[in-house]
């Protein structure tokens, strides 16, 4: 079955001498895992550039559900941006959401509500003058959401946020479980979208908590590398 789609592409390894494995993000069928042949040497049609990471593109693609490796077809740029801004730390920020995309989405799950978000956070990101420096919690916490376990605000006045629960609570039941009352605080206010100074180190700690958060709900992200650097990442 042949099919065109906007698509967002995530990761790639390299296969062979010249060809690459990609993890795209398609609006039409979610996310697949492509075989991209002949893609690194010099005579390639294909861009190696198109399957960097948080790529925008349009793509022509086949799907068979009895392959595991699906083909791709043609493939052009779907939204150019040209980074004048925070050309790095943009980046190593948009390394890290296709790093986390990447791990949690499911194949062939489709959902035109989240491919929308990414191609949206993705346009943001690189279209902003000044890149949030909350950036990646944000992204972490907006994701949830489309996962099944954002954060309930029933009782967000509450001291604590539990993170097994995914609830504020007044008690430390466990430490490990619960974020203490400061890194509570800043977690209001990114999920009330207020503007909010974190402190580098306590910024670096909240990260790992949301990761921590993950894999309490069953997405285990122990394996990306990406959120080393946006730890050492200074406005």
């Amino acid at each position: 079955m042949k099919y065109k789609s906007r698509a967002i592409s995530l990761t790639y390894i390299k296969q062979g001498e010249s060809s690459i494995i990609s993890k795209i993000l398609t609006e039409e069928k979610g996310l697949q895992t492509f075989i991209v042949k002949g893609v690194r040497s010099k005579n390639s049609k294909k861009k190696l550039s198109y399957f960097e990471p948080l790529k925008l593109l349009n793509i022509n693609a086949s799907f068979n559900t009895k392959q595991s490796l699906q083909y791709l077809g043609d493939i052009t740029v779907g939204a150019n941006f040209e980074i004048k801004t925070n050309k790095i730390h943009k980046s190593f920020i948009g390394f890290f959401v296709a790093e986390v995309s990447s791990k949690v989405l499911q194949e062939n799950e489709q959902n035109n509500l989240l491919f929308n978000f990414i191609w949206d956070t993705t346009s943001k990101l690189y279209n902003c003058e000044k890149t949030d420096p909350n950036f990646a919690l944000k992204y972490l916490l907006n994701l949830s959401q489309f996962l099944g376990f954002y954060p309930s605000s029933a009782e967000i006045n509450n001291l604590f946020f539990n993170l097994e629960s995914g609830e504020f609570c007044n008690k430390i039941n466990s430490p490990k479980m619960c974020l203490d009352q400061e890194k509570t605080s800043y977690l209001k206010n990114l999920l009330n979208n207020n503007a909010v100074i974190i402190p580098q180190e306590q910024k670096s700690e909240l990260l790992k908590d949301l990761l921590y958060y993950y894999k309490l709900h069953h997405y285990n992200l122990d394996s990306i590398t990406s959120h080393l650097i946006i730890e050492t990442l200074r406005q």
